[in-house]
């Protein structure tokens, strides 16, 4: 299986950037998760539940910094616009469709909880990706 076919994308958030800290990177590879309208647009929709969603921007940054491969950069909801915490934590996104759109509902989890121990339990496939030290992921 690859990324792209996949329901379930997770990853530890690690530092985060960004002024609220809401802001991840991903490699060209973790991009495919999200459907070809929303890497075309740069909109990602993103759900907590009914009443917090957004569309997210999702940017392609290139190799603005340097770094050695393409980068991707996605700025999920702030914790002022109802969005939770996110450095140091475990990032689940799940993939639906709803009526014709792609919807990804979000979770963050504390690392090393029955929830994120059940994510790597499920992964068909783990890595490391990011920067020197790298942050784990997993998706099926």
């Amino acid at each position: 299986m690859t990324v792209k076919n996949a329901k379930h994308l997770w990853f530890e958030a690690g530092d985060m950037s960004g002024g609220s800290r809401n802001q991840v990177e991903f490699s060209d590879g973790l991009v495919e998760f999200f459907d070809d309208d929303s890497r075309s647009s740069g909109q990602v929709f993103v759900a907590y539940d009914s009443k917090t969603k957004a569309y997210c921007p999702l940017a392609n940054r290139g190799k603005d910094y340097g770094q050695w491969s393409n980068i991707w950069r996605l700025g999920l909801i702030t914790e002022d616009k109802g969005g939770q915490s996110y450095p140091g934590k475990i990032i689940h996104l799940e993939k639906k469709i709803i009526g014709k759109r792609f919807v990804y509902v979000i979770e963050v989890l504390e690392p090393n909880s029955a929830e994120h121990k059940s994510l790597l339990a499920n992964s068909s496939q783990t890595g490391v990706t990011g920067g020197a030290e790298g942050r784990t992921f997993g998706y099926w």
